[in-house]
């Protein structure tokens, strides 16, 4: 499966160290490696392609690097990246996320796709980008997707909030109770998102505007 045994924090390293773009927004460069760092190792630890991992094809993938991290091209090197298979729920996130985002630029169309591929893992979702903390999830969603951030302004989980825009989408829901706080399940959707980041040694970016 090409280069395996490297750590996250390892891959997140030399993102960051090795391979940086001149003038790229430095959160959005940690978001990037963060991402691209968990998968990697889950890519290499169940032995499936990269591409599977983070939702992007080859060529987007060597895209977000030429975006990003320029010198470490590398890293692709060996790797198995071939069109990841989209499910009909993700390629709605997928939708989802893209009508809502900020400038609909190149870089929110990957961060599009990588969201909604990790949105498919177990864990919180900023566990699942590899983020530090659940404020620097708050910090993506508020700059790059922004109307959204505004429409989750009781703080909902982000995986429960996407699927109830995604059930609103197709006038099914999911949860049959009529306001939350009645909801004997209240703590499922909005309670604490503790944990420790799948990435731990990382210092997390502080959250800021």
């Amino acid at each position: 499966m090409g280069q395996t045994g490297h750590s996250a924090e390892r891959i997140y390293t030399s993102l960051c160290w090795h391979g940086t773009a001149a003038g790229s927004d430095l959160f959005d460069m940690h978001v990037s490696a963060c991402m691209i760092a968990i998968a990697m190792q889950e890519a290499d630890k169940e032995d499936t392609p990269l591409s599977e991992a983070i939702g992007l094809s080859g060529r987007e993938l060597r895209a977000l690097f030429v975006m990003m991290f320029p010198d470490a091209l590398g890293l692709l090197d060996g790797r198995e990246t071939p069109d990841p298979s989209i499910a009909d729920e993700e390629s709605a996130l997928r939708d989802i996320l893209w009508m809502h985002s900020a400038d609909a630029s190149p870089f929110e169309r990957l961060l599009t796709a990588m969201i909604a591929r990790r949105s498919l893992r177990p864990n919180h979702l900023w566990q699942d980008l590899g983020l530090g903390n659940r404020s620097e999830l708050s910090k993506l969603m508020r700059r790059h997707f922004p109307r959204l951030a505004e429409r989750n302004n009781r703080d909902m989980k982000w995986k429960k909030f996407f699927y109830r825009m995604m059930c609103s989408s197709t006038g099914y829901s999911l949860c049959l109770s009529p306001v939350c706080s009645e909801c004997d399940d209240y703590q499922t959707c909005f309670g604490p998102e503790d944990g420790s980041s799948l990435l731990s040694s990382l210092s997390p970016v502080e959250p800021g505007p």
